[in-house]
């Protein structure tokens, strides 16, 4: 049997998981593969051109200038990852008699293609990202065949042309099922591959994420905050001009992936960061209400998501997300203080209606609950610099002794 060469890993799988379109998923990859592939690239640079035009095209929305990259082995290992894992819920994969022996291997070579080591290169992380952006937009499209004398199921395939000529005569009807990522890449088989590729883009988790992706690991991601660039990219996509309940759809999974990081041990500048960064999203929502009428008027949006009767509705994190900065002003004032909000009146009223309406709705408990969180990892609080700076003692030296 003729091995695959990687021009075709490349062509059926790769170019459309980055560009979109049909990704073709064939046997399972062997580990090997990705050695004879990594010295086949130099015979597929047209692939890998257009592969690489791909990727920039994705980060051309997200900085101003996508920086130069190639694509290299950990890039091919992270896809083929990917690839058996698909295959693993392939509809066509009890088909070609995979025993549960063969099953457990295939998860071993998955999970050891995509355990490639964490970088915090800001190239890698973002070549990483246009590779994989699209895996929470994967799905598969069942369609159901019926006529007058039967009907057929065909699982991310186009049914044939007989079965669906003279659909008024044989009476044929069509019925498409999408299967998105929960069935695809949230299944048992699955899952574990999917959470460690993951934790290699954390870029696309803060950017996208799927409501049954696994929880955020801050400590993988908190890097990306120091990026002005990339931070703000992050903030802007994560609070769209839509609903009020999905503008806070993305800020309350990462509020609530900051709850687990309160729960281990992280360094304290990167609760700092995290905590700084949740405060600036909660400056976003501010700023898109100083349009309102009434400049004073209680925050339509705090109103909707935070209304006593959908209590039980609230997605996870909602509460931290909106009580963060009343328990930081508790804890650590100079973080939940918008720097150069007093240059700005309007803002500075919309952010105190924020506060007010937020500790009215969820309680002085929870906001003090939430402190006493953070005053655990806020130890090491920063001093006013004019509490630093020694000046030296005025007071004249003593004569020297006479001997």
């Amino acid at each position: 049997m003729a091995k695959t060469h990687v021009r075709e890993f490349l062509t059926k799988f790769v170019k459309p998981l980055v560009t979109g379109g049909e990704l073709h998923i064939g046997a399972p990859i062997p580990l090997p593969d990705l050695d004879r592939w990594e010295g086949e690239l130099h015979d597929a640079s047209v692939e890998q051109v257009e592969v690489d035009d791909g990727r920039a095209a994705v980060l051309s929305t997200l900085v101003c200038r996508p920086p130069a990259f190639l694509l290299e082995r950990d890039d091919l290992a992270l896809a083929a990852g990917l690839h058996n894992a698909l295959f693993l819920v392939h509809p066509r994969a009890d088909q070609w008699s995979v025993s549960e022996r063969q099953r457990r291997k295939i998860i071993e070579n998955a999970l050891a293609m995509v355990s490639q080591p964490l970088t915090t290169n800001r190239t890698r992380v973002m070549a990483r990202h246009a590779l994989l952006h699209n895996v929470f937009y994967l799905k598969r499209n069942d369609i159901t065949v019926s006529w007058w004398t039967g009907r057929a199921r065909f699982h991310g395939q186009k049914p044939p042309s007989r079965l669906t000529a003279w659909k008024g005569m044989r009476r044929v009807r069509e019925e498409t099922t999408v299967v998105d990522f929960d069935e695809l890449l949230a299944v048992p088989d699955t899952a574990p591959v999917i959470a460690t590729l993951l934790r290699r883009t954390p870029l696309t988790q803060l950017l996208d994420a799927h409501p049954g992706a696994p929880p955020l690991h801050w400590e993988d991601a908190v890097f990306l905050l120091r990026d002005p660039e990339l931070a703000r990219a992050i903030a802007y996509r994560l609070i769209p001009d839509v609903g009020p309940r999905e503008q806070v759809t993305g800020p309350a999974r990462l509020a609530a992936a900051f709850e687990q990081m309160l729960e281990r041990a992280p360094d304290e500048e990167d609760v700092r960061a995290v905590s700084a960064f949740i405060v600036h999203l909660n400056a976003l929502y501010c700023l898109a209400e100083l349009n309102l009428r009434e400049p004073g008027a209680r925050s339509p949006l705090i109103s909707t998501v935070l209304a006593p009767e959908a209590a039980g509705q609230r997605p996870r994190g909602l509460a931290t997300l909106f009580a963060l900065p009343g328990a930081l002003a508790l804890v650590e004032p100079r973080l939940a203080n918008l720097p150069g909000i007093a240059e700005q009146p309007a803002l500075a009223q919309r952010w105190a209606v924020h506060r007010a309406q937020a500790a009215e709705v969820l309680s002085d408990a929870v906001i003090e609950a939430l402190a006493a969180r953070l005053r655990r990892h806020l130890r090491l609080a920063l001093r006013d610099a004019s509490e630093v700076v020694q000046l030296p003692d005025p007071s004249p030296a003593p004569p020297p002794a006479a001997t």
